[in-house]
């Protein structure tokens, strides 16, 4: 049971360093996710049917993931192995009792 304890909150002071934001480029969002400590990213949206795609790690800290600008669609994160939703304006329960951020052109 410590041992439980303790990844649980391992995984919650990495996850909790976890941020995320956007910036617009051309006709894409570039969905930038400061995550200091993790080794792989992968970024997951409705657009495709929630399919993983690896995230590009662009300094130490940062990873970009670019999408359309133009449509609405549903996101998560899985960081090093685990489901990470990151605070977010925007949210939608899932099929599985959590939840996804939600992405809105224009707002």
């Amino acid at each position: 049971m410590k041992n439980l304890f303790a990844v649980l909150l391992l995984t919650g002071m990495l996850f909790g360093c976890a941020h995320h934001y956007y910036l617009y480029e051309d006709s894409n969002v570039m969905i930038y996710l400061k995550a200091p400590d993790a080794t792989s990213v992968y970024f997951a949206a409705s657009l495709d049917g929630f399919e993983l795609h690896p995230a590009r790690k662009i300094d130490r800290k940062t990873w970009v993931f670019s999408l359309p600008y133009d449509r609405q669609f549903s996101y998560f994160y899985v960081i090093d192995g685990a489901v990470f939703i990151p605070e977010c304006k925007y949210r939608e329960n899932d099929d599985f009792g959590g939840a996804n951020c939600v992405f809105i052109p224009g707002m």
